[in-house]
Formats: C-alpha cells, structure tokens, sequence
C-alpha cells in the first residue's frame, strides 16, 4: 500500500475519481432531465435514436463507472492502514463513508439491474413495431416498464447526489 502514499498516484486516482464521478452524474442528469423526455415527445425518432445510442452509451458508461469506483476505492484504502476507527470515529470518516457506500450502490444497481431492464424495454419495442400496430398487452407491459425504469433511474439519481454531497464536504467536517 506504499503506493497509496505516492504523490503523484493520489492526483492521478483523484483526477480520475473526481472526473469520473462529474461525468456519471452530467451523464445522469442529461439522461434524466433531457434525454428520455426528448425520446418521449418524439416517439418513433426517439426509439430509433435510442436503439443507437443506448448501448454505446452503456458501454461509456460502464468504463467511466467502474474508473471512478476503483478509484475512489484505492484512495478510501489509504486510510486502512491506520485502521478502521476512523469511518465512525470522526465526522470525515463517515461522510466519506456515505458518499461511497451510495456510490457503490449506484454502481451495483446500474451494472446489474438497469441494464438488464433497459434491454427488456428494447426487446419489447422492437416487438412492438415488429406487430404493427402493437398488441394492448404489449402497450401495457411497455408502460410498466418504463415506469419502473424511471423510478430506478430517480432512485439511482438521489444516490448520485448522496455521494456527491457528502463527499465534497466530508474534508471540511
């Protein structure tokens, strides 16, 4: 772990957790407040622009979330060597332990749940426009969906702004 005390290590680890984490959360808040109402109003061009766009963007973003979760946890393990005390013991401590534990459910929830629902939502649109016009059935299980898809996605968003907060003013506590 001599490592962790190098310099120029912990500004490469800080650039890349602080830069990852700006460009996860401006990814989130594009994707949230801009995008998917874009894709809404504009129905068919939406879901087209969306079969393209959403898996290199999954792709993007899976590299800058995993960058910035690796990161953050090498520059938190630094402090493990003087033990654990810390993370309960000063007010830092447990900021810094919140910001992280909201990330990494950020993370988790964003590699194994929203990916897997957002394919389910191109799997049935691509069903939906192979059915022309598609059936009640499939209106109904799409509307269930993105409905749930979207409350992840807040969810997912409040723990953003957890991480964020907590970690930015965790060194003045």
């Amino acid at each position: 772990m001599d490592i962790l005390s190098n310099h120029w290590v912990l500004i490469a680890l800080r650039l890349a957790h602080i830069g990852g984490g700006i460009l996860w959360a401006g990814s989130a808040i594009l994707f949230l407040f801009l995008l998917i109402p874009t894709v809404r109003a504009v129905q068919d061009a939406g879901q087209k622009f969306m079969e393209n766009f959403g898996p290199r963007f999954g792709k993007m973003m899976s590299i800058v979330t995993t960058v910035t979760i690796v990161a953050g946890a090498l520059l938190y393990a630094r402090f493990f060597a003087s033990g654990f005390e810390w993370i309960w013991t000063t007010k830092s401590g447990l900021a810094f332990t919140i910001g992280a534990l909201a990330g990494i459910i950020s993370y988790v929830l964003g590699s194994a749940y929203l990916g897997k629902l957002q394919a389910r939502v191109g799997a049935l649109g691509a069903a939906m426009a192979a059915a022309n016009p598609p059936k009640p059935e499939q209106i109904a299980q799409m509307n269930q969906l993105q409905s749930t898809l979207m409350n992840v996605y807040r969810f997912d968003f409040a723990l953003l702004v957890i991480a964020i907060v907590t970690m930015a003013i965790a060194r003045y506590l």
